[in-house]
């Protein structure tokens, strides 16, 4: 079978001109017979042709349009995620049975969930953003919901653009290079150019300026470096767009009720935010869950722990708490500017403090009043909004919901999505790790929701523990809870 490095995806109806123009534009720099776009002639079973071309290439381009992951049934989620990790082989099959059971297959999300499954270099290209549509704040299905962490290269969506103007971009980040004639024609250019600038002195300039682009961090870092860069001036265009879009100061948060009051939040930037903290902190505060105020029976009948007996406690005021445990690589980007560690894990190994140091960083780089919860909002939003006859957060059936001693995998601990949720999605309030609260005295704080090392007893949502305020466990985390 003929091989294509490029793969070209898009809906027909809304983006086959935008995809034929990329088409036609990548063949004129030298990608011809590399690039895969559906109106070839195709040999043998359409769509089997067309997984064979995705699974063999090495860049992925998908053009959307702003309608075009409007059409999600969530209800499909599975049917796809079987059909993104399957084989050639399997597919038909898996086809069949998905057409008997939920209709028409949607090939544009199949084609976008296969290539995250398949760990495919992707490239969207989508309309820049406006008050009715914004890629990065898309609400997609599971199956196709990490295709926002990609790097979106934009368009205007109007008659006049024309996708030159975006082309070099695209090129630039594609992991496929031109063919061999075209290439030395690039080679010889560049070495041209060299020579007119200045042969080595111009070599040392440009690795200069790569070091120093290197190691700009604020926006006004790039604004400086803008002024005085001869070859980073575009990339430094680019990163300063993306301060521009990212510092806009209402920020979407989650709306409980969908009210349309509760729907975004004022944020007061700080200075000091590089880019990677900018996209963890949107990340984080588009995952804080709106909880109401109001009153509910807090503590146990037959405490075990050091839960109180039942009593009536009122919640005075509205408040935002964090859909999951902070992961890994939030705490690393908030605390060193730096991508490490798994953004699917919860972060463990800090103590008490450590987080105290974490929610103050918080707020400097936001001016909002991130807290660690008391122990009667954890608990209240843990049942639901005070709904007592949840045994564990969301579910009386323990292994629906909770990581803890008798269900756990080997032992460990899971990704923050690996359980079921509460009814305000809140996920892993009981088990995987347990949760720091505020409360406490100077030298030991509470603690919440129980871990992987937990018994049942322990992961119900009245339970009540204690720790030292300096303690560091792989069974301790933290949820972050937002003033309102």
């Amino acid at each position: 079978m003929k091989k294509y490095d490029i793969f070209i995806s898009y809906r027909r109806k809304e983006t086959a001109d935008k995809a034929e123009h990329l088409f036609t534009l990548l063949e004129n720099e030298g990608y011809i017979g590399r690039v895969s776009f559906d109106r070839e002639n195709l040999d043998g079973r359409f769509d089997i042709e067309i997984l064979k071309r995705l699974d063999n290439c090495k860049d992925f381009i998908v053009i959307l349009a702003p309608d075009t992951l409007s059409y999600l049934q969530r209800e499909e989620t599975g049917w796809y995620h079987r059909l993104a990790y399957c084989t050639i082989e399997e597919f038909p099959h898996i086809e069949m049975e998905m057409k008997a059971a939920a209709g028409t297959l949607d090939f544009v999300r199949l084609e976008i969930a296969r290539a995250l499954a398949k760990g495919k270099h992707i490239i969207p290209v989508v309309p820049i953003n406006s008050l009715t549509y914004n890629f990065d704040n898309l609400r997609l299905t599971d199956d196709i919901c990490l295709l926002t962490k990609q790097h979106a290269e934009r368009y205007q969506d109007t008659k006049d653009f024309l996708f030159k103007d975006i082309l070099p971009r695209i090129i630039k980040r594609l992991n496929s290079r031109p063919t061999k004639f075209l290439l030395a024609k690039y080679v010889v250019t560049v070495l041209l150019s060299v020579v007119l600038i200045g042969c080595i002195g111009g070599w040392i300039k440009w690795d200069e300026e790569k070091n120093r682009f290197k190691n700009c961090r604020t926006q006004a870092d790039y604004e400086s470096f803008a002024q005085n860069t001869y070859f980073f001036r575009s990339e430094c265009e680019d990163s300063l767009y993306c301060f521009k879009e990212l510092t806009k100061n209402k920020v979407p948060i989650n709306d409980a009720k969908n009210t349309g009051s509760n729907d975004s939040i004022w944020v007061d930037w700080g200075k000091n935010c590089s880019l990677k903290q900018l996209r963890t902190l949107h990340d984080v505060i588009n995952n804080m869950m709106y909880v109401e105020a109001g009153t509910f029976i807090m503590g146990a009948k037959n405490p075990i722990g050091l839960e109180d007996f039942e009593h009536q406690i009122t919640i005075e005021n509205d408040f935002y708490i964090g859909k999951f445990e902070v992961t890994e690589r939030e705490w690393n980007v908030i605390m060193k500017d730096s991508i490490v560690g798994s953004a699917k894990l919860p972060m463990t190994m800090v103590s008490w403090n450590d987080c105290d140091k974490f929610r103050h960083k918080l707020r400097a780089l936001t001016g909002l009043v991130f807290e660690l919860p008391t122990e009667s909002q954890w608990e209240y939003a843990a049942k639901k909004n005070g709904e007592k006859d949840w045994i564990y957060a969301g579910s009386n059936t323990p292994t629906d919901v909770a990581n803890y001693i008798e269900s756990s995998k080997n032992g460990t601990i899971e990704e923050i999505d690996s359980r079921r949720p509460n009814a305000l999605e809140l996920y892993d309030m009981s088990g995987n790790v347990a949760e720091w609260c505020s409360n406490g005295d100077d030298k030991r704080k509470r603690i919440r929701g129980g871990s992987f090392m937990s018994s049942i007893e322990e992961i119900a949502v009245t339970y009540s523990d204690v720790a030292s305020v300096d303690t560091k466990s792989k069974a301790i985390g933290l949820r972050l809870l937002l003033k309102h």
